[in-house]
């Protein structure tokens, strides 16, 4: 919902830098239908972000309909994205009136804005806030205290900016020993760097307004979240490591929907499966209306038996993020969606609306969750899968992992076994196997570095459009279809 106020060239060069960094190249005309403009405009956004990362672009390549380009490996994806995010006017001034400076000429002087800009920004966050329940009668915004914290940490998260939260060692430093905690005591759970960030900034949030700004959950909220074992592992952590995050219970909440709503990874599938097990059980199974709402989807998308374990796979982060209406305002990379999928995602968005309204439940959709979870439906309902069979995946996800598998599995022959280790850097597969015979590597493009290869190892980029063809390409590396020329590839023949 925060997507549709942030100025749309801000908007589309994000897209594009996000679809540049992870598939390297891209269809200007398949971007423009994505944004709704046209190829002029989407080549004026590129020629601008080559301008404005002149030093992390290591090559660029444009002709009439494609875009190629390679960042350095030094700067991640979200500090690239961040970097345009902090050029939103709108971001900037809603971050200011957040943090309770209400005086719209000084905001103007501090973000060296213009009156009749300063006016329209301010027009609309009043609409965003109208659109959201927030605006009295008196014209005035009042939000409540959780939604406040969920938009400071998603305005943080898309700009980098953390003028709102101010920083306490001590606090970060609890933080950081209780998502340690954690991580050691369920299913080895690992957080990345940028999930470990935002709970530590909430965590310091929650320090710094507590006591003046006492959060509040409902008792159904409250239910939920102590029925499920992280809470019971967060209280223990907050105990064990005599934690001085939580001020009160309330706050305790507060803290397990920070965990609650982050990604995690985990290096061991078994270990991984044992945790998709225990929440799913308690935030899916214990409930039958979610459980009749994923078997609508599965119906009226006509998605096969045989994919329905990664059905639940791409319905559980969607629904457990709506735990106290967070889901509203969680930052993710931005999903666009194809003409085609946009009827996909009036299916799914009509099925989401009409359970909610059934059940009379109030959860405020975030429409780019839809998004990502359509796409992820669309190729399920797109793809059956025959039996197993099995090498190395370099995935930024449980999903990418588990799909990748699934596909390997049915459509490479029996020269192959793939191993059930999750790789989330490739670095850390090259090294670890360094040692061994000849192998294959499959490594997500987001996460594909060139020239890591070697003469015993050949890497081969892979998305979740792409990995069918990868498998035929992949097969012909062990058995080569009849041709003219054979060519040395990193030590194998193709």
């Amino acid at each position: 919902m925060l997507e549709r106020y942030i100025e749309k060239n801000i908007f589309r060069q994000v897209y594009l830098c996000q679809q540049l960094y992870q598939k390297k190249k891209i269809a200007l005309h398949t971007m423009a239908e994505r944004l709704n403009v046209c190829t002029i405009t989407i080549t004026n956004d590129l020629e601008l972000l080559k301008e404005s990362f002149g030093q992390e672009i290591l090559t660029f390549e444009r002709t009439k309909n494609t875009c190629k380009a390679s960042f350095s490996s030094a700067y991640s994806l979200l500090e690239l994205t961040q970097r345009i995010f902090r050029r939103s006017d709108f971001l900037r001034v809603l971050n200011d009136f957040l943090s309770g400076n209400t005086h719209w000429s000084e905001i103007a002087e501090k973000e060296f804005l213009s009156t009749s800009k300063i006016y329209q920004i301010r027009e609309d966050i009043f609409e965003f806030a109208e659109e959201l329940g927030y605006l009295q009668s008196d014209h005035t915004i009042k939000l409540p205290e959780k939604d406040l914290r969920y938009l400071l940490l998603a305005i943080s998260r898309y700009t980098g900016d953390r003028s709102a939260i101010p920083y306490n060692k001590m606090i970060a430093s609890s933080a950081a020993d209780l998502i340690d905690y954690v991580e050691e005591h369920f299913f080895d759970r690992d957080y990345p760097s940028s999930e470990r960030e935002i709970i530590i900034l909430g965590s310091q949030l929650s320090s710094q307004r507590a006591r003046q700004f006492p959060i509040q959950f409902s008792d159904d909220e409250k239910q939920t979240a102590q029925q499920t074992p992280l809470f019971g592992l967060l209280r223990e952590g907050v105990k064990t490591l005599k934690s001085t995050i939580c001020t009160n219970e309330e706050e305790l909440f507060f803290i397990y929907s920070l965990f609650n709503a982050r990604n995690y990874l985990c290096n061991n599938l078994e270990l991984l499966q044992k945790d998709f097990e225990v929440v799913y059980q308690n935030h899916i199974k214990c409930y039958p209306e979610l459980e009749k709402l994923l078997q609508q989807l599965r119906s009226a998308l006509n998605i096969s038996i045989e994919n329905e374990l990664l059905l639940k796979k791409a319905f559980l982060p969607f629904i457990r993020s709506t735990w106290a209406n967070m889901q509203l305002f969680q930052p993710d990379v931005i999903y666009l969606l194809d003409n085609d999928q946009q009827e996909l995602y009036q299916t799914v968005q009509h099925i989401l609306n009409q359970w909610a309204a059934d059940y009379q439940t109030e959860i405020h959709w975030n429409e780019n969750l839809i998004r990502k979870m359509t796409l992820t439906l669309d190729l399920l309902r797109r793809n059956t899968f025959d039996e197993k069979v099995e090498l190395y995946i370099v995935a930024p996800s449980d999903f990418n992992f588990l799909y990748y598998r699934k596909q390997l599995k049915a459509l490479l022959d029996d020269h192959f076994i793939i191993s059930n280790m999750i790789y989330n850097t490739l670095n850390e597969v090259v090294d670890d196997v360094f040692f061994c015979s000849k192998r294959i590597i499959v490594c997500d493009t987001a996460l594909y570095q060139p020239d890591l290869g070697s003469e015993n190892t050949l890497i081969f980029p892979v998305s979740l459009q792409t990995i069918n063809s990868t498998c035929f390409e992949i097969n012909q590396v062990i058995r080569p279809l009849e041709k003219e020329a054979v060519t040395e590839v990193g030590g194998f023949k193709k």
